[in-house]
């Protein structure tokens, strides 16, 4: 590996940069966002179904936050990564550590900091975290990502533009937000509620380790990608004929169908307060075709239980097109 081809001296030493653009999660998004990624939770959909559960508001689901997070890393590196363009990006992993769902009224902003860079053949690989705040200031998401960047080569080697210019403001670097455990509730944003605890439908005593969870199989078809990629407000595309979508399922789209068959077992979307995934080789996006559906078959297993905290630890396989689409992915549930 040589020296990475990234300019940022002033973001790789002992700050971070916001960004100046919040993002107001609406009902409207939530309940486009469930429907693009398969997650059929009432609480998502209804908001007496959510008020029913002690939340305020449209409860988003687990990888809404994604979103959010996906864009204030774009707008990150286009400010300060020469020849950056988000056409030239894949996710090698990510991990999501939930504080509180997002629901319907929060404004979300972003403090993003740059962990590392390395230069691998044609690409960048930035590492780089991203933390989630609601308006008062507290913690509501952490993400981690690991990205290939494919930059243009530039003639002349000269820094990026300045975050200042572009949206962005530096601020002192704090410590990584610590994720409160179970019990520790941060206050939501709607009325000053507590979060309610998880109340997944899944007995924690009947669990055991190398407990396998029921294989369920999603239907994913041409159209279903583009609409995914119009609500995250990603780039979709269609075939000469100007009406089949053709294209690629993103990682993105995985893991909130991964999300969404944890969810669906559970029988409570909040109760996940972790994910890591890191994509197969070649499989950071999962090719459609123009004719039928393709079918993802999603698996589980307990791999660790820890009584003491009611968590449990669960590896989660997906295979499409005889391929698996996961390199590994893992959640971390959380019982009451």
């Amino acid at each position: 590996m040589g020296s990475a081809s990234v300019d940022v001296p002033h973001v790789a030493s002992k700050e971070q940069l916001r960004s100046r653009n919040t993002f107001t999660v609406t009902a409207e998004h939530i309940r486009d966002y469930a429907r693009a990624v398969g997650n059929s939770d009432r609480i998502h959909l209804d908001a007496d179904a959510a008020a029913a559960r002690g939340f305020g508001a449209l409860v988003a689901p687990p990888t809404f936050a994604t979103m959010v997070w996906m864009r204030a890393e774009e707008e990150t590196l286009t400010a300060m990564v020469p020849g950056f363009h988000i056409g030239r990006i894949l996710h090698a992993d990510r991990a999501l550590d939930i504080v509180r769902p997002l629901v319907a009224g929060d404004r979300v902003s972003c403090d993003v900091h740059f962990e590392s860079f390395r230069h691998y053949r044609d690409y960048d690989i930035v590492s780089m975290v991203t933390t989630m705040r609601d308006h008062l200031g507290q913690v509501i998401v952490i993400g981690s990502s690991t990205l290939l960047v494919h930059t243009q080569r530039l003639a002349a080697r000269h820094p990026g533009a300045h975050g200042d210019d572009r949206g962005l403001e530096l601020v002192p670097a704090r410590r990584r937000a610590r994720v409160p455990g179970l019990g520790e509730h941060l206050p939501m944003r709607q009325r000053g509620v507590a979060v309610p605890r998880p109340r997944p439908v899944v007995d924690f005593q009947e669990l055991r380790v190398g407990y396998e969870l029921p294989v369920r199989r999603h239907a994913l078809a041409p159209s279903d990608v583009m609409d995914h990629a119009s609500v995250v407000g990603a780039p979709g595309r269609f075939d000469a004929d100007g009406r089949t979508p053709v294209g690629a399922t993103p990682g993105m789209l995985s893991l909130g169908l991964a999300a969404g068959y944890l969810s669906s077992w559970l029988g409570d979307p909040t109760a996940v307060a972790k994910y890591r995934v890191q994509y197969a080789p070649k499989m950071h996006y999962l090719p459609v075709g123009t004719g039928e559906s393709t079918s993802i078959e999603f698996r589980g297993r307990v791999t660790w239980l820890n009584p003491t905290r009611r968590t449990a630890t669960v590896v989660v396989e997906a295979m499409a097109q005889s391929r698996k689409l996961f390199g590994y992915a893992t959640a971390e549930a959380r019982f009451p």
